[in-house]
């Protein structure tokens, strides 16, 4: 695990400068505090920050081939490369070190860019082939790994995070609107765009390879097709599941370092601590306990000691506090992107605290995608009934949605109605979207100055959804919304998130349900199996967890990873939104309508209505904007790497 950086320049007698490619790993030293390694050679330029958990004394890098005319840069970790490097001895490959990062340099020898074919696990590697004069890029089936680009006139440029682009000047910080636009909608940006125009994110699931020929040539293709279809349910697909599941957690175990989990008090998160339980394990897990406004309904802790106690975890509960203004701008720097998920205040803490202990820890995060988790799933399948009601029913029910009153007092249960209401229009992806969106087209656009609502179409999202939506070959019932979720809010919201955060503390996050294993055996599972006849989220897993989880977990109701987010607004948070969204910052910026942001403000502060979403939106943005259009993200401690470079 580590954070991996890079340049190469058209013109080979244009050098890279070593100091531009050390600039950049010190943007990405909390990735990799172990260890620093450069490979400059002319126009090319490789550097990475190592996080040491597989072959802790011979896995350095960049790492070179025999013959010295490929190098590679890796993060993630493979959990098959032992099986795999036992194929490259026996067809005659001299491998010198037990790395992951080695065997996929060998694959590469065999296989060209189709060595990402047999991995399996979560990875963003480059590889500059000299003799070819090629640099391939690739990134996992799932996007667990995160990888920026770049193409120029001048070259091509890369990076496991956004801010290392920035430090080292290589982005023009523009900013694409639409891009913002659709994070205003969704909270997060899907892939491949970005908060600036000129840096874009390697889809999840491809490999790009530029070529110098040709003037900087690029191909991009996605090499892993997304499950299509149905089979028919395997014999007892409860123990099936548990099986699975178990083999996938067994193999995100290997590591040369110890392991711990994440723990609340959901199904996800207790599968994975009781699989690493029943594999011969004792899990030591983590979980978050609130203290502050809105604490009590945010409280997991007595779940989660129930599950430690019946299978002998070690558990430690990290008290989240109210001081959370003190933590929230480096939560901003660490996520690059404007995110609004709110879970990120829990994420952090746990990871500050599970980093100082360990470098792996395993989480439940995919689990809600896999086995229909959300309310969404559902909803989607109740807005296919509802779309075949008389087009004039439908138009009248949404115009009477806007007369409901606004939700209050924390609780988002009208807000779902509205949504779901406004949802039975048009296509699938868009009614997927209407279930997601924070705001109407119309109530968003409305929040922007004149002169930038100009430049914004308001549909970014739609497309994005549509693409996805047809390359798949327009897939119905429950798979439509599972799908969408995995090509586009599990990768750039969940994923992006847990490991901006957790690499934030040096802390390498896995997730065995976003396996592609264990998703080519679940996904296909026919409907009626997965939530069955009454559309139960999540039936499958429930039934498959029985044996192993106490009672109270399925009685429990679905909470998330996240705190009390419209307390922490009105209360712990009120200056630092006002000061944010104030009337002479959005008047100085030029992006958003004061009188409309005082609005909001007011009728969430009195409990009027309840505007957590968007205004949880635009106070990241606003942060973000600070820190990384009108400011440095560099870290003010980030000191000078010190390493020898590979020549």
């Amino acid at each position: 695990m580590c954070g991996i950086a890079g340049i190469v320049y058209r013109d080979r007698e244009r050098p890279v400068a070593e100091s531009l490619v050390r600039r950049m790993c010190a943007a990405l030293r909390h990735r990799g505090p172990d260890d620093e390694g450069l490979y400059v050679h002319g126009p090319v330029g490789l550097g990475m920050r190592r996080l040491s958990i597989i072959d802790l004394s011979g896995g350095r890098q960049p790492m070179l081939n025999e013959d010295r005319s490929k190098v590679i840069v890796f993060n993630g970790e493979i959990y098959n490369y032992q099986d795999l490097r036992r194929g490259l001895v026996a067809r005659g490959h001299h491998v010198r070190s037990q790395s992951d990062t080695e065997t996929v340099l060998h694959l590469y020898e065999e296989l060209g860019s189709h060595c990402v074919n047999p991995l399996r696990g979560m990875f963003a590697f480059a590889i500059w082939d000299a003799s070819a004069e090629t640099l391939l890029l690739a990134r996992d089936r799932f996007g667990i790994k995160p990888l920026y680009i770049i193409t120029a006139p001048w070259g091509i440029a890369f990076s496991s995070e956004l801010k290392a682009l920035h430090a080292a000047g290589l982005t023009a910080r523009e900013l694409d609107w639409e891009a913002l636009d659709t994070y205003l909608q969704l909270g997060y940006i899907p892939a491949p765009a970005s908060p600036f125009a000129d840096v874009r994110k390697l889809e999840p699931g491809h490999a790009l390879v530029w070529r110098r020929d040709g003037g900087g040539d690029v191909t991009d293709r996605r090499y892993w097709q997304f499950p299509q279809g149905t089979r028919p349910s395997p014999h007892r697909p409860e123990a099936r599941v548990r099986e699975w599941l178990d083999a996938s957690v067994a193999a995100h175990m290997v590591s040369d370092v110890p392991v711990a989990a994440f723990l609340s008090g959901g199904l996800d998160s207790s599968a994975v601590v009781t699989s690493m339980a029943v594999g011969g394990d004792t899990p030591h897990a983590f979980t978050a306990r609130y203290l502050g406004s809105g604490a009590g309904e945010a409280d997991e802790t007595d779940l989660a000691h129930a599950l430690a106690t019946r299978h002998g975890a070690q558990l430690t509960v990290i008290d989240i506090r109210p001081e959370i203004r003190d933590i929230f701008e480096p939560i901003i720097r660490a996520l690059d992107e404007p995110h609004a998920d709110d879970s990120a205040i829990p994420t952090w803490l746990l990871s500050k605290e599970v980093g100082r202990r360990y470098k792996v820890a395993l989480t439940g995060i995919g689990g809600d995608e896999l086995f229909a988790g959300y309310r969404r799933h559902i909803g989607l399948l109740a807005a296919e009934h509802y779309a075949r009601l008389p087009a004039g029913v439908r138009r009248i029910a949404g115009a009477a949605s806007r007369l409901l009153p606004e939700p209050r007092n924390g609780t988002l249960g009208i807000d779902r109605l509205k949504r779901f209401l406004r949802s039975g229009n048009g296509v699938v992806p868009d009614r997927f979207l209407g279930l997601m969106s924070r705001l109407s087209n119309d109530e968003r656009l409305a929040l922007y100055t004149p002169s930038l609502r100009e430049r914004i179409t308001g549909r970014a999202a739609s497309a994005r959804f549509r693409d996805l939506f047809s390359a798949q070959g327009h897939p119905t019932g429950l798979a439509a919304g599972q799908y969408l979720d995995y090509m586009t809010f599990l990768p750039d919201d969940i994923l992006a998130l847990s490991d901006r955060l957790a690499m934030a503390h040096g802390l390498e996050v896995r997730v065995p349900f976003v396996d592609h294993v264990l998703v080519e055996a679940v996904f296909p599972i026919p409907q009626r199996v997965k939530i069955g006849p009454w559309w139960r989220s999540k039936r499958l897993l429930r039934r498959a967890l029985r044996p192993r989880l106490p009672a109270a977990h399925f009685r429990a109701p679905k909470r998330g990873f996240v705190g009390p987010t419209s307390a922490w607004l009105r209360h712990e948070l009120r200056d630092m939104v006002a000061d944010e969204l104030s009337p002479e910052r959005q008047r100085r910026l030029g992006y958003f309508e004061p009188s409309v942001l005082g609005t909001l403000l007011r009728e969430h502060s009195t409990g009027r209505q309840n505007w957590e979403r968007i205004l949880w939106a635009l106070l990241c943005f606003s942060t973000w904007h600070r820190l990384f259009v009108e400011g440095s993200v560099q870290r003010e401690s980030a000191a000078p790497c010190m390493a020898a470079s590979i020549v």
